[in-house]
């Protein structure tokens, strides 16, 4: 685990520009911690673009509207999300 002390300056933890999950721990004066997860930008600050995982190509239009005038929920969910 990386360390600063209790009073740094966030610039001291020397992340690139992005989403970070940190994890830190204090004690003292002295503060230990490590990024658990990040998603850095790239040098013009633009977030970089996830891969994509296919669940659109696989699953897009594959919904099927299910009919049950006494089930509320049902239709509530085919007004909301089906078209």
């Amino acid at each position: 685990m990386m360390t600063v002390d209790k009073n740094a300056a966030l610039a001291a933890l020397g992340l690139p520009s992005g989403d970070h999950w940190v994890k830190f721990h204090v004690e003292g004066d002295v503060i230990s911690y490590e990024v658990a997860a990040s998603n850095s930008a790239d040098e013009a600050g633009i977030p970089l673009a996830r891969k994509p995982t296919g669940f659109v190509e696989r699953w897009g239009g594959s919904a099927r509207v299910a009919e049950d005038a006494s089930d509320e929920w049902l239709t509530h969910i085919n007004e909301k999300h089906l078209r």
